[in-house]
């Protein structure tokens, strides 16, 4: 997978700036772990990724990750780890193995964690830059995002691709400030396979999507129009449509985005407050 200029940037940036909150690329590789969580299992679920969390920290594990819930569909908890490349996704994986100690943390609370959900499964997808919309994001100060999986028939990858750039460009037209990444899943699910990733710092850009769509209708003209409604019927097999919540209780977050947001992402405890006096 050939790296933009952005992301070899990031390869060499000090450890001081990773530190720092601000807007960065989406990852070149990501790998989503999906978890289907039981009914009334919730706070017991939230409670095992807690202790996993703190395996991780204690076992100084530099393999990070977001964690939200869905808030539409079936109960799900995904996880997001970002990659560079194949290689760098292969070492994070190996890095467990090199710490017997938190290995054996991580199965035994794993053991744990498998009594509250019902089924999980994980796929990887490679980041495509030339269907992706709008600057980079400050990921650390956003709350929700919408997730948009294409399952496209097969055979049918160009009108696609060619769909997505269209809308693409009447979204720079419109000036619509509201920025996606496209994903292709290379393995885990049937291909050929899309995602669109919106990351929002609100409900309310929702709204204003809502609101953006006649601009956009404006921007694609009546050709334009007509070319998209030709593509979903040709080359659109399946579309699902998700809306996530960041959890932090669910996350492991790189030290960039505890930066942006420490008093979300790391709260401090609730104090016990001063002791009473005697009476």
């Amino acid at each position: 997978m050939k790296l933009t200029p952005p992301y070899l940037l990031s390869l060499v940036l000090a450890p001081a700036l990773l530190a720092q909150g601000g807007p960065m690329p989406p990852p070149p590789l990501l790998w989503i772990v999906r978890e289907e969580v039981k009914p009334g299992h919730g706070s017991a679920h939230d409670k095992t990724e807690a202790a996993w969390t703190q395996a991780l920290i204690k076992g100084k594990s530099t393999d990070h990750y977001l964690g939200m819930m869905a808030m539409t569909g079936p109960g799900e908890a995904w996880f997001l780890f970002g990659y560079r490349t194949f290689a760098d996704w292969e070492a994070k994986q190996g890095e467990m193995e090199k710490n017997p100690a938190l290995k054996a943390e991580v199965d035994r609370i794993s053991a744990q964690d498998g009594e509250h959900i019902s089924t999980a499964r994980s796929f990887l997808a490679a980041h495509r830059k030339d269907l992706s919309y709008g600057p980079d994001v400050e990921i650390g100060k956003m709350r929700f995002m919408r997730i948009r999986i294409f399952r496209i028939k097969q055979g049918q990858i160009g009108v696609f691709e060619e769909a997505v750039k269209v809308a693409k460009s009447a979204y720079e037209k419109s000036q619509v400030n509201l920025p996606f990444a496209f994903y292709e899943v290379q393995a885990g699910m049937g291909q050929p396979t899309f995602l669109s990733i919106r990351p929002m710092k609100s409900l309310a850009d929702m709204d204003t999507l809502g609101m953006s769509d006649k601009a956009m209708n404006d921007a694609l003209g009546e050709e334009g129009r007509k070319a998209m409604q030709k593509a979903s019927i040709e080359a659109f097999g399946f579309v699902e449509n998700q809306i996530f919540a960041f959890n932090p209780k669910l996350s492991f977050p790189p030290p960039f985005v505890v930066a942006s947001d420490p008093a979300f992402w790391a709260p401090k405890p609730p104090s016990r407050g001063a002791a009473k006096p005697a009476n």
